[in-house]
Order: structure tokens, then sequence, then C-alpha cells
């Protein structure tokens, strides 16, 4: 029985965290090699610095045998003709292995290593010692530093494979509750189940559904081709009538067909002219307002403000909506980043708009920017374009 249900769980339990063991398991083997190598660095430096000294050893024991048999010839004091590595003086009674007598012949004599060629190898020894030593702490160091950008990688691979899944899971339910309604109005209209006197309203409604999929379709090319660096959003700026647009955009958008209250107020006089692309204008307008209506309905209440400030033209959209903290007002441009636990009714929507709104409006040499006082207290979304040089 739980042999059967083994299978679930390590999916459920272990699958998950599978990237902490990978971490682990690549620290793990990282600190062995490290302290494998450390200790095969330093045993080969003992053992050449003893076979220094044994062949030292060696080469002292037999000069020490031929110059004290040798009777005929009394060894000068001072450095050893012969091998400069040793020195020939009176003996001094230390015993150490590096002074020996030459008997039987000479028994007052002494050969003895030089203290500076033990002392060489003694430093090379230590050298060595500190040089192994500052490899293993750089070592160290970049198997940490290794470690964390591992972990730091596969930590934002899984949060980006979790942000996609949970976008086309957005996505699919944005693409198939319209077309639900759409179905339910062709059902209705074959059964001629509608009143006549409200079919061009329902038709109305239908189209207006129809465009939400095309601005769905067009957020999803777009934010491919603004990600990739392969986006045909190449604005054409002419001189646009900034009055004038947005009053029509009101007028002919969905909100007439909710029960959204819209106020719009506008600088003062017919003409204020700014630099724009009127295609791409418009989606980043369809994205900010349709945001709004998904957040904010039923009982939206939008405020849509048209001025001037610092030789900037600004189009200013308020909701009375869940808003956000104050600190997520760049967060909300990611995309993908809809977190659930950060901002209010974070399920609705692609998680695409805003960030290609805000990519658009810099294209067009603008900016777009959002702010709110906190959860419940609305959002306002600010647009910055350029005004002509006069």
């Amino acid at each position: 029985m739980y042999v059967s249900k083994l299978p679930g769980i390590l999916k459920r339990n272990v699958l998950p965290h599978s990237h902490h063991l990978i971490f682990m398991m690549s620290i793990l083997s990282l600190a062995f090699l490290a302290a494998w190598w450390s200790v095969f660095i330093n045993q080969s430096i003992e053992h050449h610095r003893s076979h220094h000294l044994e062949s030292l050893q060696l080469s002292l024991d037999y000069n020490s045998m031929r110059l004290g048999l040798d009777k005929d010839n009394r060894p000068a004091v001072g450095i050893y003709e012969t091998d400069n590595r040793f020195e020939v003086a009176a003996c001094g009674g230390t015993g150490t292995n590096f002074e020996k007598p030459l008997l039987p012949a000479w028994p007052g004599l002494c050969i003895k290593t030089r203290e500076s060629v033990l002392m060489e190898i003694e430093q090379d020894f230590k050298r060595k010692k500190l040089m192994v030593a500052g490899e293993s702490g750089v070592l160290v160091f970049v198997i940490l530093l290794s470690s964390i950008f591992l972990y730091r990688f596969i930590k934002l691979e899984r949060r980006s494979a979790g942000e996609v899944e949970e976008f086309w899971g957005r996505v699919t339910h944005e693409i198939k509750t319209p077309i639900t309604g759409i179905k339910a109005f062709l059902q209705s209209l074959k059964s001629q189940s509608i009143d006549p006197a409200q079919l061009p309203l329902f038709v109305d409604m239908a189209l207006k559904q129809v465009e939400k999929q095309e601005q769905l379709a067009e957020n999803i090319l777009a934010g491919y081709g603004l990600r990739s660096g392969k986006s045909n959003y190449m604005p054409h700026l002419t001189e646009l009538n900034l009055n004038e647009y947005t009053r029509n955009y009101v007028d002919g958008h969905v909100l007439h067909l909710t029960d959204a209250r819209v106020s719009l107020r506008m600088e003062p006089g017919k003409d204020l002219t700014v630099q724009a692309d009127g295609n791409i204008l418009r989606v980043i307008l369809d994205n900010i307002v349709d945001n709004a209506l998904k957040y904010c309905s039923p009982g939206l209440i939008l405020e849509v403000n048209v001025f001037v400030r610092d030789k900037k033209a600004i189009l200013s959209i308020r909701d009375n909506g869940p808003g956000f903290q104050p600190e997520l007002s760049e967060k909300i441009f990611n995309a993908y980043k809809y977190a659930k636990s950060e901002l209010p009714a974070a399920e609705h929507g692609s998680g695409m708009g805003l960030y290609i709104s805000r990519r658009l409006a810099e294209k067009m040499g603008g900016r777009l920017t959002a702010s709110s006082k906190g959860t419940g207290q609305g959002a306002e979304f600010q647009l910055f374009l350029n005004v002509p040089r006069v």
C-alpha cells in the first residue's frame, strides 16, 4: 500500500525541492575536491622537503666518511671546495644530523651543512605552504561564489518556469471566458431567442469581446518581441492633439457598456499637441483601462486628466481599485510577475499589459509610472509625452 503511494509522495515532497538537493550535492562535491587537492599538494610539498633533506644528509655522510679516511690531507677550515653546501669547522658538539665528525683521521674537525642552505630549504618550504594556503583560499572563495551563482541560477530558473506556467494559466482563462460569452450569444442568435431590439447591443458586446481577444494576442506577440529584442513596434511619431485623442478614446471604449463612472478633465484650450504614435498610444491606454475594468468592476470610478507639467504632457488615469503598496510601484511593470501575496487581485490578466505599456512608452520617448497610497486606495498611472518645441 505504502509502496504504491511512494511515487506520489516523491512527486509532491521531493521534486519541488530537488534544486536544493542538487545544490547541496554540488557544494559537497566541490568541498571534497578542494579538500583532496589541498591535502595532496601539502603532502607533495612535505615529500619534496623530506627528499631534499635526505639527499643532503646522504651527501654529508659520504663527505664526512671520505675526509675522515684521508689521513694524508688535512681538510682546510671553511667552505668545502668540492661541495659548497657544506663547510669544515671545529666540532661544536651539537650532535645534529647536519654535522658529522671527520673520523678517524681528524676527530677535532667536523663537516656540517651551512646555515644558509638549511634556511633556504625551510624558506622554500614555508613559501610553498603559504602559496598553497593562498591558492586554497582563492579556491574556497571561487567555490563559494560559484555555489551562490549556481543556487541563484537554479532558483531563478525554477521561478521563471513557475511564472511562465502561471502566465499561460492566466492567458488560458483570459481566452476561454470571452469565447464562452461569444458562444452563448451565437447559440442564442441561432435559436432566435434574442429580442430584435436588443440585438445591436449584444452584437456590440460580442465585438468588444473579439477586440479583447485581438488585444490579448497583440500583447502576447508584443511581449515576446520586446523581451527578445525582435519587436516590430517601431513608433511613427506624429503630432497629435492629446485632448481630442483622449476624448475620442473615452467615448469609443467599452466603458460605455459598463457601470463605470468616468470623469474627463483636460488642459484648457482646444489644442495640446504631443509627439506620439496613435496606435501605440491606444495599446497603452487599452492595457491601463482594461486593468481598471478587471480589478475595479463593478462600481469603477475612473478619473482621466490631461495636463502639462515641466514642459511634458501628462495623461493621468486614476481608479478606485484595490491599489498596491507604494514599494511595488516598479515591480508591477515586470513581465509575468503577478505575485498573489503582493498584488491584490493578481489572478486577473496575463501579466504582460503593464510591462508592454511601459516599454512602448519608452519607445515613443515618453515614460509610464504608477503610484498608490496603499492597498484599497486605488492606483494612478501617469503617461508622460513629449511636447514639440515651439
